[in-house]
């Protein structure tokens, strides 16, 4: 396949269809395994670490894709990560083994990192930089309603027999339609980077905090927020709106954050996103059982908390290019790893330690470490000059 630029709007196009597709199938198959080993009589154990073998692959997998990409090039390793994630999830419905289904879900998040990491790379070689933010913006946002879909979608088809698994398969598999029209022409990212993961990490702090906060928000907030209501008063079905309300937040308020982000310092943007988790942290114990509160309070601490990592792939694309963009974006990769790890177990514990406003209070401290640091980044910047 010829890797060169392609056409600026299919290339977007075919990015946002196949990542839909991606993380509908994605959130679709996470639910559909852990209650096909519920029935089969698992604890809540094997199905919690099978839970964790996807952050684990993003974790460990992560940081081999550019070596991989330089090697293959984009399109063999985008076809490739596709029809094994295809493959590997149409093998759950045909295999009963509990260790193979561990090895294919590690596979599946594996080939599920390649994917999303490599179309972050690609969104940000085609995005201008004067609307880099609403391009991202918009990225975000229609992912977002990928995964919020996925779980719809078992409602419709059911989640028991072979059926479902082959559906998810076959979604996942859709999105290479989407590459089909871009005609084969993909960005080149086979530059080697002038730095590894682990400098990233020093060189671009703030990014790197942004990824590691949005992950251990993923995996703690919106894992335990229905937890969360049901402790504090709500009923179940409210308590599940509540994180309704979150998913909504991140899906309508990105494109005003992308927006922002064109017209004003980027930098003081995911400032003020920052900001805006912790003030909704510390107001969640407050307004949880306010209703007239508690709704518009819920989307815009969604919106903003997940505006942290739009402003961040923004950020991302702006200062780096090539080679290097695609070992930065694998280095987020591995933070989401860490993040979706951490965060669940991190949150539950506090929560068991300070019933019942543990969760809120540990994830308003990890907003405020994110915030000093952004202020330090901020102050660093002006010193230097240095946008990074």
């Amino acid at each position: 396949m010829t890797e060169n630029k392609p056409d600026n709007t299919l290339a977007l196009i075919a990015i946002i269809a196949a990542v839909t597709a991606m993380a509908v199938s994605l959130s679709l198959s996470i639910p559909l395994v852990s209650l096909s080993l519920e029935r089969r009589g698992y604890g809540s154990d094997i199905i919690g670490l099978m839970g964790s073998l996807p952050a684990i692959s993003f974790l460990f997998g992560s940081p081999f894709i550019p070596f991989w990409t330089r090697m293959f090039g984009v399109g063999k390793m985008l076809w490739g990560a596709l029809i094994l994630a295809a493959v590997c999830i149409l093998s759950l419905a045909i295999s009963d083994n509990i260790f193979f289904w561990f090895f294919l879900r590690l596979l599946i998040g594996f080939s599920m990192a390649i994917l999303f990491l490599i179309s972050e790379a690609w969104i940000n070689t085609i995005a201008k930089d004067e609307t880099r933010g609403r391009t991202i913006a918009i990225y975000v946002s229609v992912m977002t309603c990928g995964f919020a879909f996925g779980p719809v979608l078992i409602t419709i088809i059911g989640a028991e027999g072979t059926f479902p698994f082959v559906v998810s398969s076959l979604i996942v598999f859709s999105a290479g339609f989407a590459f089909l029209l871009v005609d084969g022409k993909f960005p080149d990212l086979s530059a080697q980077s002038k730095f590894s993961i682990m400098r990233f990490f020093k060189i671009a702090p703030m990014i790197s905090a942004a990824a590691l906060l949005v992950a251990f928000f993923d995996g703690s907030v919106l894992t335990l927020l229905p937890v969360y209501g049901v402790k504090n008063g709500q009923t179940l079905e409210m308590a599940v709106l509540m994180t309704s309300a979150l998913l909504a937040g991140n899906i309508i308020l990105q494109f005003p954050i992308g927006w922002l982000a064109d017209r004003y310092d980027r930098n003081w943007v995911i400032l003020g996103c920052g900001s805006l988790g912790v003030v909704g942290a510390l107001l969640l114990p407050f307004t949880v059982s306010e209703p007239y509160l508690l709704w518009p309070m819920l989307v815009v601490w969604g919106g903003a908390v997940v505006g942290t990592y739009t402003i961040a792939l923004v950020i991302l694309g702006q200062d780096f290019k090539g080679g290097d963009l695609i070992t930065a974006t694998a280095a987020i990769g591995a933070l989401w790893g860490l993040g979706s790890l951490i965060g669940p177990a991190t949150a539950g514990v506090a929560m068991e330690i300070i019933e019942p406003h543990g969760m809120p209070l540990i994830f308003a401290i990890a907003c405020s470490l994110f915030v000093l640091l952004a202020i330090r980044q901020i102050i660093a910047s002006k010193s230097s000059g240095n946008n990074l």
